[in-house]
């Protein structure tokens, strides 16, 4: 036991003089070269070896660190230019409400004849057979059906179907629709009607006009006021062309409308009016006395004995 201590003793003391010495060396390489060169010689290939090691470390870290910085620095920038865009998005969209609703309230200073209801459009059923919107104004708000539905470019159409919070608008461009037009040049103020065309969904028609009934291409057209529904004076559209019926005794007038119906977003409902529509003359039915040649064959369609 005492043998290995001493053993041991001695290889850490003779390490240590080793060290001492090498130390000594590599301090005095320049004055000692036959002791420095080799040790150089020895030494060179693992000074040269660590240091290519530790410069790959070093060049890979930095690639590593350049890589999540620009990783980084995109993703920030993506999030930025999404967040602006967003931002132009919304920018925009209240610029073009503003626009409406600018334009809604000048219409509704414009005609202070009119107490009207602004309602928002949530649903379009536009199709060949039909044509009609839903508003977010119902019964709750003091809608009822027959109330006329207008935008500053022109007539939309009538209040069909009232409910508690919403109500259906029948546009004029439906089939069943019928609105009663005056031609507004003043040489011509010829009355009509206007109905929607199942095979022109987007072109109604002024109907049944007399050959010679004066309408041209240009005219505007606008609401009579007969029937109570739509109040006189309210614009309808343009008269795009005159076509002729196929056996030569009428003619149609193609209107083209001056509300684009695709762009609705909002709409007034006309509750109340002070227009007076036009008075209505009751005619009391009279029988045509009967001819001689009435009383001698009887009326026609009708079997004498």
């Amino acid at each position: 036991m005492i043998q290995s201590e001493r053993k041991l003793i001695i290889f850490v003391t003779v390490s240590c003089i080793i060290l001492a010495l090498l130390g000594f060396a590599w301090k005095q390489r320049t004055i000692i070269p036959f002791v420095t060169v080799p040790l150089e010689e020895i030494t060179t290939p693992f000074t040269y070896g660590s240091a290519r090691v530790l410069n790959s470390v070093t060049t890979g870290i930095d690639v590593l660190d350049t890589a999540i910085g620009r990783a980084l620095t995109d993703s920030e920038k993506d999030n930025t230019i999404a967040e602006l865009e967003q931002k132009l998005v919304n920018h925009d969209e209240v610029v073009a409400e503003n626009i409406r609703l600018r334009q809604l309230l000048d219409y509704e200073r414009a005609h202070p004849e009119f107490t009207m209801t602004l309602a928002g459009v949530i649903m379009k059923d536009f199709g060949t057979w039909t044509n009609t919107l839903t508003i977010d104004r119902g019964a709750a708000d003091g809608i009822e059906t027959n109330m006329a539905v207008v935008v500053p470019s022109g007539v939309v159409g009538v209040i069909t179907d009232v409910y508690p919070h919403s109500a259906r608008v029948q546009t004029y461009l439906d089939p069943r629709s019928a609105i009663g037009v005056i031609v507004q040049r003043p040489e011509s103020r010829l009355a009509g009607v206007v109905k929607g065309d199942g095979n022109r969904p987007y072109t109604p028609s002024m109907v049944n006009i007399a050959r010679e009934g004066d309408v041209l291409v240009g005219d505007k057209l606008v609401t009579s006021g007969y029937g109570g529904i739509y109040p006189k004076g309210l614009l309808l559209g343009n008269v795009s062309s005159i076509e002729n019926d196929s056996e030569g005794f009428v003619k149609n007038a193609v209107v083209k409308p001056t509300v684009d119906f695709h762009r609705l977003e909002e709409v007034f409902i006309i509750t109340s009016s002070t227009v007076a529509s036009p008075d209505t003359v009751e005619l009391e039915p009279k029988l045509v006395p009967q001819t001689q040649r009435d009383q001698i064959q009887g009326a026609r369609g009708v079997v004498t004995p």
